[in-house]
């Protein structure tokens, strides 16, 4: 079986962030990488958020400075880097059962 991760485009406050891909499907026991890109603005607090099915959205941790930090329970399996202020990239550990979608934003001020 093979388990889906979906991510979105977002517009908010007239800030345009780009994701991608828009769709990944892949196997259990392998990793997925997903990107944002802040194509007006340089924000240095950037965020990536969880959604199952069902549930409410869920922090899985921030990226400021080059310096990531992960929420409760995401300390494994999820990796957060960049290489650049206006990009950003998360690595999911997939695991069997888990189909989600993923969402980045990106703030001038934390929280």
């Amino acid at each position: 079986p093979t388990v889906s991760l979906l991510s979105s485009r977002s517009f908010t406050d007239g800030v345009l962030i780009t994701q991608w891909p828009k769709y990944i499907s892949s196997p259990p026991e392998t990793s997925v990488e997903m990107h944002c890109y802040q194509n007006d603005t340089d924000y240095d607090y950037k965020y990536w958020y969880r959604q199952i099915r069902g549930e409410g959205l869920v922090l899985i941790g921030s990226y400021n400075f080059n310096s990531p930090s992960s929420e409760k329970g995401f300390e494994t399996g999820f990796t957060m880097s960049g290489t650049e202020t206006k990009k950003w990239t998360l690595t999911v550990d997939v695991k069997e059962g888990i189909d989600a979608v993923y969402l980045c934003a990106a703030s001038l001020h934390s929280e």
